[in-house]
């Protein structure tokens, strides 16, 4: 139900922006796109038990597409996953200023293993659809400096292929804030927290899609970098992303991060 509510706020939201094209993209904190009209990034996020990184690639203006790959890994386990994501979205600025954003965005992730779980012959494969809105602030804008505040709420269902159990399906929501710091309009350095909420209750694990390393249903730190290219700097320009995380983001880590789900 959470997911089917928040599958027709983006589609209003995304009505909207084609109705009123804007300025740029801010959600996740990243340098506005608006002027140079692409990104890569590297982020990083740890978690308990596990660490994850991914690097991205985004696409766009006031709409944007992000696919990203990377690995999470626990090493205490020696077990880790390959991760793929793709992400759309869009955001709205509200009054003339733009200095105050709404943002929808979609993804879907892909994960392969771990193969061969503690030696035990079993083989994973995870795939998790998301949507979700993101809200930020430009709280500072100089000719070279800006300082982008923002928070994120994304729903996600997970899907766990175990082999030799049956397919577990469950959703899960991920709460995200995220500081952009944007230096000449092109360099962006972004450190993120993710609160998950609504994940598996303790000892019945086997019986729900876990994210892989979050078991616990801890808080994340994570941390990105990135580097946007062609066009020319705009004087003074919001901040850009889409909403999320450990990514997203990996909104980049997006703030989107991608969180591998996991079950044990």
């Amino acid at each position: 139900m959470a997911l089917r509510r928040a599958q027709c706020a983006a589609l209003g939201l995304a009505w909207m922006v084609l109705a009123d094209p804007l300025r740029a993209q801010v959600c996740s904190g990243f340098a506005s796109l608006r002027e140079r009209h692409f990104r890569v990034a590297v982020g990083v996020a740890s978690y308990t038990s596990a660490t994850a990184i991914e690097g991205s690639f985004t696409a766009g203006k006031a709409v944007y597409a992000t696919v990203g790959s990377g690995t999470t890994r626990n090493g205490t386990l020696d077990a880790s996953t390959f991760d793929l994501r793709g992400e759309v979205g869009a955001d709205v600025a509200l009054g003339p200023a733009h200095r105050v954003f709404v943002c929808p965005a979609a993804s879907y992730s892909l994960s392969h293993g771990p193969d061969d779980f503690l030696l035990t012959g079993e083989n994973y494969r995870y795939t998790g659809p998301s949507v979700g809105l993101g809200l930020a602030a430009v709280a500072v804008r100089t000719r070279r400096l800006e300082v982008l505040v923002a928070g994120g709420w994304r729903t996600t269902r997970l899907t766990t292929a175990r082999s030799g159990w049956p397919t577990v399906t469950d959703d899960y929501e991920l709460w995200t804030l995220e500081a952009g710091l944007v230096l000449d309009g092109r360099i962006t350095v972004r450190p993120s927290l993710s609160i998950p909420k609504g994940f598996v209750p303790a000892g019945r694990r086997d019986d729900y899609a876990v994210p892989f390393g979050r078991e616990d249903g801890e808080i994340s730190l994570g941390i990105s970098i990135g580097i946007s290219l062609g066009g020319k700097p705009a004087k003074s320009s919001p901040a850009q992303g889409g909403p999320g995380g450990p990514t997203s983001s990996a909104s980049g880590l997006g703030p989107w991060f991608p969180q591998v789900p996991h079950s044990r």
